[in-house]
């Protein structure tokens, strides 16, 4: 198998729609289904959106998202590469309450729409793992299944003809 190799950088909320378009090349690329593009589109803008909401300064910050085709199938890391400052010591108990529910929900969402993902300890990366061989054997039992339903059909209609 080939190995396929790219890598963008974003600077700021911004320029996400450099990444949107990033991934539909890839999907494209790949003639992956609209549906699995939906599910890898989303849960990479909700990742950069994570590591820009970690970096206070979020006009200042760049990520890099780096593509990379394996055999266990699509991976995408996405990382942080300027200093992640830390929340201000200054910060209401309230404002880090919200902060942790909101990054909560959104590495769930993250967590449902992707087959593996890891965060870093420092919160500087996040790498989502799509498997795509699955999608190619669910679509070839979908095609099965439709194949035995048309010929019991044939079958059931050969008998009523008789």
């Amino acid at each position: 198998m080939k190995r396929d190799f790219r890598s963008i950088f974003i600077t700021g909320k911004k320029e996400i729609n450099k990444l949107e378009r990033f991934v539909e090349e890839i999907c494209d690329y790949y003639n992956i289904n609209n549906e699995y593009l939906g599910n890898i589109l989303l849960a990479t803008t909700e990742a950069a959106d994570i590591l820009f909401s970690i970096n206070d300064s979020s006009e200042v910050g760049v990520i890099e998202i780096q593509f990379d085709r394996n055999p266990k199938g699509f991976v995408f890391r996405i990382k942080l590469c300027t200093d992640v400052s830390n929340v201000s010591e200054n910060e209401e108990i309230l404002d880090k309450e919200i902060r942790k529910h909101k990054l909560s929900r959104d590495i769930f969402i993250i967590k449902a729409l992707t087959d593996e993902i890891s965060i870093s300890v420092n919160a500087k990366s996040i790498i989502l793992v799509f498997y795509i061989s699955s999608m190619n054997y669910e679509k070839s039992l979908q095609r099965i299944n439709e194949l035995k339903e048309y010929w019991s059909k044939k079958k059931i209609m050969i008998h009523r003809k008789q």
